[in-house]
């Protein structure tokens, strides 16, 4: 998207003493390493190519956990035995407050996950992070990444970020089984989605599981819902002008898109719970309803990092045969069928050696084929080859990613975080009151033209 205007992180302060005792040390991690602390011998090299770095402590701080925390424990380990480093990893589902709590208290953290590129800029122009032109190579970064993503992470001509875990947020997931046993057929448009759920609440069935809940960030799935409808009903450069704030919240293509969307959340019985089910359904957990032994509903609209959480819980069904996603569809047969992104990004704070060294080996191929072989992420390099994926959902998902003709970045993840915040906010409420869509619009646009205001027209 280019360049973007962004308003100044705000808010963030207030909760500073609240988040930085509210954190906690990472607890899940590969046997026998205790702790958040992982410590080795140190060994020959690796063959990263990386220089062997002093046998120091490099920390980390990020929002991993579960699957995705094991996933970086996976790929650190052997970096880290054949370079003798003791790694700290640092879990916190609220990374901006706790970032900035370090910051102020002059502890920052080596290295930094950002979940999303929304607080790169933010920190680049305050200062706090290191650029990367000495640990990375941007241009060839910007080869392997998609069509301007390398934009998202640089700041006044400088590299300050890569991306490390990238994910297909255009999906929705299914049981095979029970749509082949009821004889239902996988929608290919905006129009069969609406009718398919139409007729599963006819037979007296719920549709959809909806998750707006969430220990941080309640609401994500909902703007990843319109986020995608924008992006099929408006195209790509309304998409972007809608991301950098030159419309209004309550233009009509934003209202179209709330509008849309309430085919499916304005129907109180299209949701596992009603409204209030929705509202208060952990998103991490709104697939279960699929695959239980009698499922409670048939379809769930999440990204693909949500497949090791299935595959964790239903260990005993079969991937591809009882559980299976297809693309969120398009508006018309003939449209091209957008993806929607997201990936978080590392970010470095102090400038020593041994964080630059395990940066470049995290975003390096070689760390790549250690992410995505642990299942349900997606590298962000296109270079990869897909025959590294473990399973034939994980490279599908990949594929529709990183070979789709129009692919665009998480717009909440790109927009001032107190906008972000709104955006989800304004989610939740139109769940819980789409009657009340224009005034919820309204003061969306009155929090954004805060951080942000819409250009005047020269």
């Amino acid at each position: 998207m280019g360049r973007r205007r962004r308003g100044t992180l705000v808010a963030l302060f207030v909760v500073v003493l609240a988040a930085f005792t509210a954190y906690g040390r990472a607890d899940e991690r590969p046997p026998g390493l205790g702790g958040g602390d992982m410590s080795v011998p140190a060994l020959a090299p690796g063959s990263s190519g990386v220089a062997e770095p002093a046998g120091d402590k490099v920390s980390i701080l990020g929002p991993w956990s579960g699957p995705e925390l094991d996933g970086f424990w996976a790929v650190a380990q052997p970096f880290a035995q054949s370079h003798g480093l003791k790694l700290n990893f640092e879990s916190t589902p609220d990374v901006a407050s706790v970032l900035t709590a370090r910051i102020e208290a002059g502890t920052p953290p080596d290295i930094a996950i950002l979940p999303g590129v929304g607080l790169v800029e933010h920190y680049a122009q305050a200062g706090h992070l290191v650029p990367l032109e000495q640990a990375l190579d941007a241009t060839h970064l910007g080869q392997r990444y998609p069509a301007g993503w390398l934009d998202l992470i640089t700041v006044r001509g400088q590299l300050y970020a890569a991306f490390c875990l990238a994910a297909n947020e255009s999906i929705v997931w299914y049981n095979p089984q029970e749509f082949q046993r009821r004889r239902w057929t996988v929608p290919v448009t905006w129009s069969e989605l609406v009718t398919l759920s139409d007729r599963i609440a006819r037979m007296g069935l719920t549709p959809w599981s909806v998750g707006l809940y969430g220990e941080w960030a309640s609401g994500e799935q909902g703007t990843d819902w319109i986020e995608n409808i924008i992006l099929r009903t408006e195209g790509p450069e309304t998409y972007d002008r809608w991301v950098r704030h030159e419309i209004h919240w309550t233009d009509p293509a934003v209202r179209q898109a709330f509008l849309r969307w309430g085919e499916i959340v304005g129907r109180p019985r299209n949701l596992r719970g009603g409204p209030r089910g929705a509202l208060e359904t952990d998103w991490t957990e709104a697939a279960d309803a699929l695959y239980a032994d009698i499922p409670a509903a048939y379809l769930y609209m999440a990204g693909s990092s949500v497949q090791p959480l299935i595959g964790r819980r239903f260990s005993e069904q079969t991937v591809g045969k009882d559980y299976d996603f297809f693309p969120l569809p398009p508006l018309n047969l003939q449209d091209e069928t957008p993806v929607l992104a997201s990936a978080d990004a590392a970010v470095m704070l102090n400038d020593t050696p041994q964080a630059a060294a395990l940066l470049r080996y995290l975003v390096s191929p070689e760390g790549e084929v250690g992410w995505v072989r642990q299942g349900g992420c997606i590298a962000p390099g296109r270079d990869l080859d897909l025959n590294e994926y473990p399973d034939p959902l994980s490279r599908r998902a990949a594929r529709q990613l990183l070979e789709a003709e129009i692919v665009r970045f998480d717009a909440s993840q790109q927009m001032p975080p107190e906008v972000a915040a709104a955006f989800r906010e304004a989610v939740r409420d139109f769940v819980a009151n789409p009657g009340q869509l224009n005034a919820i619009l309204e003061a969306l646009e009155a929090r954004a033209q805060e951080a942000c205001p819409v250009p005047t027209p020269e």
